[in-house]
């Protein structure tokens, strides 16, 4: 019995490792493919677990903002749910269509490749 458990329990680090990793590298592709004016915009991806959240940043660090996401995503358990939100009044424009560099914004783009991406490894 011991052996089923210690595997079970393996499997679930596996599994949460997998979670992390796909999960940071999707926010990491949302995050750079964020439109720069400022920094601004891109330095609001705010990393939450269990439920959004609704700060703003001054600040405006692609790499602090990545790493804001990695250190959360180290807390994050398998059956959690994983929020990537931007407060930003101006972020739905963007996202939308208003940018003339990237018009088919940043968070669209990028969870449907990965949702692809997963779909196909599933298969």
């Amino acid at each position: 019995m011991a052996t089923v458990k210690l595997a079970l329990d393996r499997l679930e680090q596996w599994g949460e490792k997998t979670v992390r990793g796909t999960l940071l590298s999707l926010s990491s592709a949302i995050i750079k493919d964020t439109p720069v004016d400022t920094g601004r915009l891109q330095s609001n991806w705010m990393p939450s677990i269990g439920s959004p959240d609704s700060a703003q940043s001054a600040a405006t660090s692609e790499a602090d903002t990545i790493s804001k996401v990695a250190s959360t995503l180290e807390s994050l358990k398998m059956g959690d749910t994983f929020y990537l939100t931007n407060n930003l009044p101006y972020a739905a424009a963007i996202e939308y269509g208003h940018s003339k560099r990237f018009p088919e914004g940043m968070l669209r783009k990028n969870v449907a490749k990965y949702a692809e991406a997963i779909n196909k490894a599933a298969k």
